[in-house]
């Protein structure tokens, strides 16, 4: 019986570095066909109920669960395959294997699923708490999901943490802030300033960052009540109504269910597909008067409609164009509406940068032209300080042509480029057989 399924190796000290690291992979939400769970340290695993009962703690019963929730089509789909594991050791499943399960089919027949949280842990063992959203082309854009090239940016960061000591740094369409925030967590930075220029994608933005930069206590102090609004809350079921009228539009685009068990625009390596934009933007389009019969709240502005930036007033202090906001706590982090096509030079003046940061942004030839005019803009020395200013971007190089043309523009802008080595050690989980490369990029 499952006692005969026990290798030598199962001792509390090699069971517990198991347990650490399957609740690592599924906290962040690792395809379950990619977890790097062998039969073997299975069989240690699951040989007793309370064992069963350990697994199911590091995972689905976490306590970061309970704040943070990973997808909850992710947790069933899990449990779906630890029973499949267990009845095949021919294991003594214990009751509160089936009773979780059940509990987490009961509740995928309510729960809205197309936001959920994926928690990043550190070498130093900090969590980076993300929300985001599975379906990878959502809203005309892809920056409410966390891509390869950022988390392999963001381990190349955590290796070179003197280049951003005292700096100061923007981020390129940061997306949901991983980069950024790892950034912030282990830098000693003057000052980060994330940009994007999607408005859902800045508003989560807005609310990871309160998640992992600001300290709960003072949050709740500034707004004098629950940190989660009921403006919050509107804005989230707003962005979730999109993403799910998104997900039936992609669905009928051919498009794959994933791990997750929720659509995908496209799988690990593949191109993004012009469809999949334009069905995202149609979709856009047609909410776009939805949208702006939300009025803004004096006593707690989020600005939504026609606003550029959609923050909670209470935490960050807004300029007049509404277009950057300064968190309060820690006013050496900004966010700001950047678009590269529609540059405000008066807004480009208070820009302060020494490093600039981009990940994933190489990937649609018409924005090429921008990206580079903005970098070489970006990386013109400042008559205040001596600092060799740099630019690292990291790309996955999914269309070779399109990366012959980033690098054509870099040198006809003059700008040098060169591909620095990547980082050494595995932090995250993301595919590694794609290519993903970092260029630093300096004027000439």
């Amino acid at each position: 019986m499952a006692a005969s399924y026990v290798p030598d190796v199962c001792y509390k000290d090699q069971v517990n570095e198991l347990l650490e690291r399957l609740s690592i992979q599924f906290l962040e939400m690792v395809p379950i066909r990619k977890m790097k769970w062998k039969d073997e340290e299975t069989a240690a695993l699951v040989a007793t109920p309370f064992l069963q009962q350990k697994v199911l703690q590091a995972t689905v019963l976490h306590p970061i669960c309970q704040h943070h929730p990973p997808a909850l089509s992710y947790s069933t789909r899990f449990m779906k395959e630890l029973i499949h594991k267990l009845e095949m050791l021919d294991a003594e499943i214990c009751d509160e294997v089936y009773e979780t399960y059940t509990e987490l089919l009961s509740q995928a027949e309510d729960d809205d699923d197309t936001l959920c949280y994926k928690t990043y842990t550190l070498p130093t063992g900090g969590k980076v708490h993300l929300q985001e959203s599975v379906t990878l082309v959502s809203q005309g854009t892809t920056g409410l999901s966390t891509w390869q090239a950022a988390q392999h940016l963001a381990e190349w960061v955590l290796e070179n943490q003197d280049v951003f000591t005292d700096k100061h740094v923007i981020e390129l369409g940061c997306g949901l802030g991983l980069t950024g925030i790892v950034t912030c967590h282990s830098c000693n930075v003057r000052s980060y300033t994330f940009t994007d220029c999607h408005r859902e994608v800045l508003y989560l933005l807005a609310k990871n960052i309160e998640d992992n930069l600001a300290p709960p206590e003072t949050l709740l102090q500034l707004s004098g009540s629950e940190t989660i609004t009921l403006r919050d809350k509107k804005m989230l079921q707003k962005i979730k109504h999109q993403l799910s009228l998104t997900t039936e539009r992609t669905t009928d685009s051919s498009c794959i269910v994933s791990d997750y068990g929720l659509v995908e625009g496209l799988e690990d390596g593949e191109n993004i597909t012009s469809s999949g934009m334009a069905s995202s933007l149609e979709l856009e389009e047609r909410q776009e008067g939805e949208e702006n019969e939300i009025l803004v709240n004096e006593e707690n502005s989020l600005a939504l409609g026609g606003a550029k930036l959609e923050v909670n007033s209470n935490y960050w202090e807004l300029d007049n164009r509404q277009q950057t906001a300064v968190l309060k706590v820690d006013p050496r982090l900004r966010i700001s509406n950047l678009d590269w096509e529609d540059l405000e030079q008066d807004m480009m003046e208070n820009v302060q940068a020494d490093v600039v940061l981009a990940a994933d942004v190489v990937y649609d030839t018409s924005i090429i032209p921008y990206l580079v005019q903005l970098l070489r803009q970006l990386l013109q020395p400042s008559p205040t300080t001596d600092v060799n200013k740099k630019a690292f971007v990291a790309s996955t190089v999914r269309n070779e042509d399109t990366r012959d043309a980033f690098l054509i523009a870099l040198s006809s802008e003059g700008l040098s480029y060169g591909v620095v080595e990547g980082p050494k050690q595995t932090v995250f989980h993301y595919d590694r057989n794609v290519p993903i490369e970092i260029l630093q990029i300096t004027l000439q």
